[in-house]
Order: C-alpha cells, then sequence, then structure tokens
C-alpha cells in the first residue's frame, strides 16, 4: 500500500481531486509537477468559483494566470470580495483563452460587469445575472446568445429578441410585460421560475409557451384568485412548487394556500401534478392533522413540518430530499421514509429545533449519510446534550465549509452550546454567520479567548444599535489581526439616518487604513 501521496494511482489522486474546489485544486497543485498538472489538464469541465473565495491580489493574479491552459467550462464571478476583480480577469485571462467556457454567473452585476463580461462570450449555453441594481441596467442589454439553454435573469427585458433554445428560465423580478411576452421570446421553454410580486398584475390572457411543463413561483402578496388563474392558463403543468416571502404584512395572503379545498378546481385541471407548497409564516395556527386532511384529493404522499417555532409550515411530497434538507424535530419520522444512501446530495443541512425533544429525531438523522455537506444551519430556542451530540459528530465526519447559528431566545441552554461548539469548530469552516442573539455571546466569548476561530476567514453577524457596533467590529478587528480573516460584515438592526455607518475614529485605526468598505446606514462590509 503507498505511503506516500505522490505514489498513489492516477485514478486515485482524480477522485481525490474531485472534492477539492477548482480554485483550491489550481492554487494548491496545478504546476506543482508535470505529473499533477498534466492529471489537472486531463479534467474535461472546470468550474470556477470566485464568488465564495476571498483572493489577495497576489493570489488572484497566480490563478488567473494558470486558468490560461485548462479547459474552463464554468465561471462564477462576484464583485462581494473584491471590488477590482473585473479588470483583473479581463487583463490576465481574456476572452480568446475561454474558448471552452459555456456558463457564466454574474452576481451583484452592474451595468460595467455586463458590458465588459457578457457581450464577449457569444457560445454560452447558460447564463445566469443577479443584480440589486437592474433598473439602472438597459433594456436589450444582453447579445443573442444561439446556444442558450439555461438563463436566469431579472427581467425578460435583458434579452434582445426571441432565444428558441431557452428551455430552462428565471426571473427575479417578473413584470406583467414579463408574462404577456414569454411566447414570443422563449416560445420553447419547458421550466420556468418566476418570483411575483402585488405590484404584477395577471393578465386575463397569457399564452404560455405549449412546452412549459414545470413552474416554480416565489410570491410576494399575490393573492390566491390571481396565482389560480395564472396556473389554469398553463396548458400541460406537471410540476408546481410554489413558495412565499417572509414578512409579516403579508402572511394574510398565505392561509387560502394551506386549504385543501381551494385546489380543488387547479387539480381537476392538471392531472398527476406533483405539488410542492412551502409556506415560512401564518397568520393562524394550524394543526398538521387538519392541513394534510385539507389535501384529501391529493394522490401523491404529503409530508408536513413546520420551518421553525413560528406557525410556519413546510408542505411537499415525498421523497423530497434536495440539496437544502430541512429537519424539524415535531415530526414523529419514521425510519422507513429514509434511506441513508438518499441525502448524498445534501449540501446544506437545516437543523430547526422547536421546544420539543429531539432524540428520535436525531437517532434517525444520525443514520443518514451527509458525504458532502458543506453548509449547516441552527435554528433553536433550546439546545440539547442530543443535538450537540449530533453537531459534534457531523463536523467530524464532513467538510464543512460555512456554519450559520440563529438562536431565536437567550436561554443559558443557547449560550453553553455556543460555548462548546465555537472551541471544537473544525478548521475546515471558513464562514460564521451569527444572528442578534448570539453576536453578545460572541462578543463576551472573543474578549477572554481571542485565540478561537483562527481559521475563520469570513465573519457576518448583526447588532442591535450603533453603540454594540462600534465596540464589536473594535474587538474583532484587534483579535483577528493578522489571522485569516479576509472579509467581514456586521449589520445594524435598528438603523439611523447617518450617511456613514462607520465612526471616523475606527476608520483612523491602523487596522482599517488599508482596508476596503462598504457601508450603507444597515450594514458594512469590510475587505481587510
Amino acid at each position: 500500500m503507498p505511503s506516500i501521496f505522490e505514489d498513489l494511482p492516477n485514478e486515485i489522486l482524480l477522485f481525490i481531486f474531485n472534492y477539492l474546489s477548482s480554485l483550491n485544486l489550481i492554487y494548491s497543485f496545478y504546476r506543482l509537477n508535470y505529473r499533477f498538472t498534466s492529471l489537472i489538464r486531463m479534467i474535461d469541465y472546470l468550474h470556477i468559483d470566485f464568488s465564495t473565495h476571498p483572493l489577495s491580489k497576489t493570489q488572484l493574479i497566480h490563478i488567473l494566470n494558470q486558468l490560461r491552459s485548462l479547459n474552463i467550462h464554468s465561471i462564477r464571478l462576484s464583485s462581494r470580495y473584491s471590488i477590482d476583480f473585473i479588470p483583473f480577469l479581463i487583463s490576465y485571462l481574456p476572452p480568446s483563452q475561454l474558448i471552452h467556457l459555456r456558463s457564466l454567473t454574474l452576481l451583484d452585476a452592474d451595468r460595467t460587469m455586463i458590458e465588459k463580461l457578457v457581450h464577449k462570450y457569444p457560445h454560452l449555453t447558460s447564463l445566469s445575472i443577479e443584480s440589486p441594481v437592474w433598473r439602472s441596467i438597459p433594456r436589450h442589454s444582453l447579445p443573442h446568445f444561439p446556444h442558450l439553454i439555461h438563463c436566469h435573469l431579472p427581467t425578460l427585458t435583458f434579452l434582445p429578441n426571441s432565444h428558441s433554445q431557452i428551455i430552462h428560465l428565471r426571473l427575479d423580478h417578473c413584470t406583467t410585460d414579463d408574462l404577456l411576452q414569454l411566447n414570443t421570446f422563449v416560445p420553447n421553454l419547458h421550466s420556468l421560475t418566476l418570483t411575483l410580486n402585488q405590484s404584477t398584475s395577471i393578465p386575463h390572457l397569457v399564452n404560455f409557451p405549449s412546452s412549459l411543463t414545470s413552474l416554480k413561483l416565489i410570491l410576494r402578496s399575490v393573492l390566491f384568485n390571481e396565482f389560480k388563474r395564472l396556473i389554469m392558463m398553463i396548458k400541460n403543468l406537471k410540476n408546481l412548487t410554489i413558495s412565499f416571502s417572509n414578512t409579516e404584512h403579508e402572511v394574510h395572503c398565505f392561509d387560502r394556500y394551506l386549504f385543501g379545498e381551494h385546489w380543488s378546481s387547479i387539480y381537476t385541471y392538471t392531472d398527476n401534478l406533483q405539488l410542492n407548497l412551502i409556506v415560512h409564516q401564518t397568520s393562524e395556527a394550524f394543526l398538521i392533522e387538519d392541513l394534510i386532511s385539507n389535501f384529501h384529493w391529493y394522490k401523491q404522499r404529503i409530508h408536513c413540518q413546520t420551518i421553525d417555532d413560528t406557525n410556519g409550515y413546510h408542505l411537499f411530497s415525498l421523497p423530497f430530499i434536495d440539496e437544502i434538507y430541512r429537519i424539524n424535530s415535531m415530526i414523529n419520522y419514521n425510519d422507513n421514509l429514509f434511506n441513508r444512501n438518499d441525502f448524498n446530495r445534501v449540501n446544506h443541512l437545516h437543523l430547526t429545533i422547536p421546544n420539543h425533544t429531539v432524540e428520535k429525531l436525531l437517532q434517525i438523522s444520525s443514520k443518514c449519510m451527509y458525504r458532502n455537506v458543506k453548509t449547516l444551519t441552527i435554528i433553536a430556542s433550546s439546545i440539547s446534550h442530543d443535538l450537540l451530540s449530533f453537531v459534534n459528530t457531523l463536523m467530524m465526519n464532513s467538510s464543512l465549509r460555512i456554519l450559520e447559528l440563529r438562536f431565536t431566545s437567550l436561554s443559558s441552554t443557547c449560550r453553553d452550546f455556543f460555548d462548546k461548539l465555537i472551541v471544537q469548530i473544525p478548521a475546515s469552516i471558513e464562514m460564521l454567520i451569527l444572528n442578534i442573539a448570539c453576536t453578545r455571546f460572541l462578543f463576551e466569548l472573543l474578549d477572554n479567548n481571542a485565540q478561537l476561530l483562527a481559521n475563520i476567514k469570513r465573519l457576518l453577524c448583526s447588532v442591535k444599535n450603533r453603540d454594540e457596533f462600534d465596540s464589536l467590529i473594535l474587538l474583532l478587528l484587534e483579535i483577528f489581526h493578522e489571522k485569516s480573516l479576509i472579509y467581514l460584515n456586521i449589520s445594524l438592526e435598528n438603523p439611523n439616518k447617518s450617511s456613514n455607518l462607520l465612526s471616523g475614529w475606527l476608520l483612523q485605526t491602523n487596522y482599517l487604513k488599508k482596508a476596503r468598505i462598504r457601508c450603507s446606514d444597515r450594514q458594512c462590509a469590510i475587505w481587510i
């Protein structure tokens, strides 16, 4: 048996390489020696994700130089961690050296990013653009892509003309005009995801593409009657997923979606409908048994659970194990419902723990395999020994990279859990996301244990007021000075009208003199 890494056969090395992100693979092994370089060049489709890896200028230039000789199939970009990224990309990696690029994803995109990048890659088969400033981007700003199949845009008006090859489309800010022009711009559409809000008027007649069979809707204050009219205009619908935004003033719209009798006309209109209904919050408390009985007409098996310890529900048909798996302790799970290998796909494990015993739940979940889980989210009002044991086991047997803690109370069990968890946090975790309650825990814990969290590269947390903001940010800058922290984001629960969230004296400190900073009245992002 080989005892040296380089003595392993090529097949084993390629298998190991599959567990590394492309950036880590290139930065660690490419051009290390002739054999490793040849193996990496054998990989047909490399996906490069620049949206989650903060890189120094030296690291970025090194990686861009290496990419020139590789088969880059897809790139994901964001200005979140580097404001100067796009000029570097264009300078060191011109489009002529990305002849294999077929998929491009732009996050936090603005007009400049779109004009400088998108127009240079006419052979794309997949394009995704997410933009907080989409209203400022001109209509028809994209070129024609003759091979485009998957498309994700703010609105349909970004397209200049008809794209008959597009079969999967997502619109984040769907307008009335978008609905009316769907059949013109994407006549062969199979799958459609729309975000609709109250201002989106549903036309009385929409000619949806006849090939459309799958629809996912994210609804914001859309009345059930409007939704029903929209659905009944789609002739061949087979798969329907509905979810809602999570704001209190909109919950009055949700309740009608929870009563199965309101769906009778839709059900008779669509045969063998696969239904997924996700409701985060309701204005009334419903018994789970009552909800399921309302869908007695539904032929598929239905599973219902609460999202958190409020009156929210997640209603869907089984099996429904996708990339985000939500566990809730209010459900009496049956061992026979699950196959432990079904969970290999899960990369985000979402644990919601209300004030109920979790022993049975965690016994079942412990039997499942989470080989690829990268993100762990915990929502809890109190913590049990079973949960702590489960989380510790999970962290030891997986390569977690993101940990999110959201405590809904200031109970002593939450504090004890936080203290024990932070001490045992594995080195693989690079991002830590904390809610308001546990920010205070973090402040007090780090004040006495400065050696903790030495491997954290990105920290996102929130505070209640401006005084806590100044104190916390100074403590974090002192503790993480010359450590791994690259990105810090602190949001303010109670913002004021000040144009600059950072105090002047903080800007004068040595920690921030060379930092890049973006601030609003609600949050501050710092690249260190």
